[in-house]
């Protein structure tokens, strides 16, 4: 099985027939979108959920990425909106996320080992996202840029001037709120991932003395082409 995470502005997936499922795990329960007929190999699961309820701090993580693992998935897309530091990622354009700072502070469940029966067990971080993946998704479209590194705050406020130019200085390239803590579950979950990212901003303080978001359309025409790119990744003979 194969999956597609979205987020901000990809709490839906339109492409295709889907049913609803509510799948129950140790950590709570979640809801999944399993595609019908010639893709009933592939799940859909809204991060916020499909009302976009769920602020990034509160996601149940460990309950999503454990409804994945039962289902058998081996490999997942995640969609992420992210707000721009360097120019790697102009606003408007979608890349491949490198790696990433975790600056979550700690607050959120982030593991499966969390000793006695769980265990204690170190997953080594160094080559995060499949390079299979990412191969294959290059060669689907090489407009992909390298969209650098991606720094994780915990949210769900935005980020103040101040700390944009600290995390410009740790090397972050775009900012947001769930892949440290997502991706990571995944390669504990042993899935394999790659991550989309979109800006839909530049972050506070850069360029612009104008905050503001891309507009709906915009957005809607950049789920479209993602979406699109997720399932021909994924089409039914990959099973």
């Amino acid at each position: 099985m194969k999956a597609i995470i979205g987020g901000t502005g990809v709490d839906s997936l339109d492409l295709f027939s889907l049913r609803q499922q509510l799948v129950q795990t140790e950590y709570g329960s979640v809801t999944l979108f399993i595609g019908e007929n010639e893709m009933d190999h592939l799940i859909f699961l809204p991060r916020h959920g499909s009302a976009h309820s769920l602020p990034p701090h509160l996601i149940n993580y460990r309950a999503n990425v454990s409804a994945l693992a039962q289902f058998g998935v081996d490999e997942a897309i995640g969609i992420y909106a992210v707000g721009s530091i360097s120019e790697k990622l102009g606003v408007g354009q979608v890349g491949l996320v490198s790696d990433f700072i975790d600056l979550t502070g700690g607050t959120r469940e982030h593991t499966f080992f969390t000793g006695g029966e769980k265990q204690v067990v170190h997953i080594p971080m160094d080559r995060i996202f499949d390079a299979e993946l990412n191969r294959r998704l290059l060669a689907l479209d090489r407009s992909l840029v390298d969209a650098g590194v991606y720094a994780c705050t915990n949210g769900p406020r935005l980020e103040t001037c101040a700390e944009i130019r600290m995390l410009s200085t740790l090397g972050a390239d775009v900012v947001g709120m769930t892949l440290a803590t997502e991706v990571t579950l995944l390669r504990e979950a042993g899935i394999r991932t790659a991550s989309l990212a979109y800006s839909i901003n530049w972050a506070a303080g850069v360029g612009s003395d104008e905050f503001s978001f891309i507009g709906d359309e915009t957005i809607a025409h950049l789920k479209q082409r993602m979406t699109q790119l997720c399932c021909a990744l994924f089409p039914s003979s990959s099973r």
